[in-house]
């Protein structure tokens, strides 16, 4: 009675009191009685989705759950209600087989605006509907069709790595080959260069990567995303207003490129003149809904074009430069590629800018072995690829049982190196280990450009741009490292596990969702 009377004298401190009864009872249920109380993790992540959100913001995020799965084994929570998953047998059951009964989760709503784009849909008959109104403009053929316009970036790409070869000053590779994917993006998504490579002005980047760690630390936190767009605005802090300030640059450099092509194609159908080409936002402006026949909305075509700009630069861009990081360190498969493409396709005329897609793809078979180990080591995109289990029977796993609720998700960095699926040696750029059967069936587990019916619908595109520009550089130039800052060649160190020589140690890398090799690539060219 004493202690009551006490209590009703003092509410400021019956207030911390009842505060520090619930925060304990919170602990102790999500550390001992939660459903995913027994999957082990970090001890803040089991309470928080905070701290997902400062593993984005340390850039380790992929890296960092791919050490918590060599501590604790294939299963790791690493949010209140999420668990990460390396079982081999996860990913069909997740991404290809869950369909409508395990959609994408609340994190993706922070990559969309008003209208979410194709990656941000979380409803399929959505998503669907506009896959199919996209998906020529993603396909081989449609390349094919393109090509002239890869050639004419390819060629500015040529000429710039030719002066630096003449002189034999040292450059950054990683930033020539991302100029150059900037423009093609340009040229196959609105029908106009960026002309990034020709004017040579980092200003004229789309600021991909800020939207991007933006969008990964407000989805991480779910419950707070919509809040944190609305209010993150009004904070004065500089590193935050620049994030901001990056993903507004990218949505009115959509806007712009949507509003011009509506204006060429209006002058274009008024007789006004012009060649009308088919871009990737012109089929869009076509398109029309299956049923009421409707076509998208400017906003609509904004919105999708914000995500032509986001996956369609970096992602390949650094793809493509890991690529050669990883030949440029294991020399000897550098070599091999270079003989492959001197045998097997002929030497370029000088009316020629590049080899056709449809040679390379054909007669190249240890690059694009290359090209699918480099995919396996070092995924870029490597954000969790959550997924909410909607079914009352909830879903069963490699035996584990896992309740309706549960974020469900595979890490592909952290998948791509469990070494339950790809062996001891799955930190080796070993493009041979594709030549073995049982490891080639496990190319369909890959998910360097997600899974299933939410696969990334540029993959075509991507792929072939990247074995396209390989194969032509590897026949016009020889490259060697040049050291982090261009000075003094790098020293190749070989490292061991056990008596196991696994060559150059993995690339240092950064994340903000969307992974890139840490610092630049500098090298020297010669011409062949």
């Amino acid at each position: 009675m004493a202690l009551l009377d006490l209590l009703a004298q003092s509410p400021l401190a019956t207030g911390r009191i009842l505060l520090l009864a619930v925060l304990l009872f919170y602990i102790i249920y999500q550390r001992h009685f939660h459903p995913l109380a027994k999957y082990p993790g970090p001890f803040l992540a089991s309470l928080t989705d905070l701290w997902q959100v400062h593993q984005f913001l340390s850039l380790q995020q992929p890296y960092n759950l791919t050490k918590l799965h060599e501590w604790y084994g294939p299963i790791v929570r690493y949010g209140p209600d999420k668990l990460s998953i390396t079982h081999e047998s996860a990913i069909p059951i997740i991404y290809q087989k869950s369909g409508r009964s395990m959609p994408k989760t609340e994190f993706y709503d922070a990559y969309g605006a008003a209208h979410p784009n194709v990656f941000g849909m979380r409803d399929d008959s959505m998503h669907s509907t506009r896959r199919r109104h996209m998906s020529h403009s993603f396909s081989a053929s449609y390349v094919k069709e393109m090509e002239k316009y890869l050639d004419l970036n390819i060629a500015i790409l040529k000429a710039k790595i030719h002066a630096y070869a003449t002189t034999g000053q040292p450059f950054n590779l990683k930033k020539l080959l991302h100029y150059y994917v900037i423009d093609v993006l340009g040229e196959l998504a609105f029908s106009q260069s960026f002309g990034v490579q020709e004017a040579d002005d980092e200003s004229l980047v789309p600021p991909v990567i800020e939207h991007s760690l933006l969008a990964a630390v407000t989805g991480a936190w779910p419950a707070m995303t919509m809040r944190l767009k609305r209010w993150l605005p009004y904070i004065p802090h500089q590193g935050l207003q620049k994030l901001l300030a990056g993903r507004q640059a990218c949505a009115d450099l959509a806007s712009t490129c949507v509003q011009r092509r509506l204006k060429g194609l209006e002058k274009a159908s008024e007789g006004g003149g012009g060649e009308e080409r088919k871009d990737i936002l012109t089929n869009l402006i076509k398109a029309k809904h299956p049923e009421p026949g409707a076509r998208l909305t400017p906003i609509e075509l904004e919105t999708e074009a914000f995500g032509f700009i986001l996956a369609g630069t970096h992602t390949t861009s650094a793809t493509t430069t890991l690529l050669f990081y990883h030949l440029l360190h294991n020399p000897e498969w550098m070599q091999q590629c270079v003989a492959e493409v001197d045998v097997n396709l002929p030497r370029l005329s000088p009316e020629e800018a590049a080899y056709p897609v449809s040679t390379a793809e054909s007669s190249l078979p240890l690059l694009r072995n290359c090209m699918r180990e480099n995919f396996r080591i070092t995924p870029v995109f490597t954000m969790p690829l959550a997924r909410r289990v909607t079914d009352p029977a909830g879903v069963t796993i490699n035996g584990e049982w896992f309740p309706k609720g549960t974020s469900l998700a595979v890490c592909n960095h952290a998948f791509h190196h469990n070494p339950t699926v790809w062996g001891a040696d799955h930190n080796t750029f070993n493009p041979m280990r594709w030549e073995d059967p049982a490891v080639n069936a496990k190319a369909r587990l890959l998910m360097h450009f997600g899974l299933g019916g939410r696969q990334c619908i540029g993959k075509t595109v991507a792929t072939t741009n990247i074995l396209k520009v390989v194969s032509t550089l590897l026949r016009e130039f020889s490259f060697e490292l040049a050291g982090q800052d261009g000075g003094e060649r790098e020293r190749r160190e070989d490292c061991r596990i056990g008596e196991v020589n696994v060559g150059s140690p993995m690339p240092e890398l950064v994340s903000v969702g969307i992974s890139d090799l840490k610092g630049g690539l500098f090298v020297r060219a010669r011409t062949r």
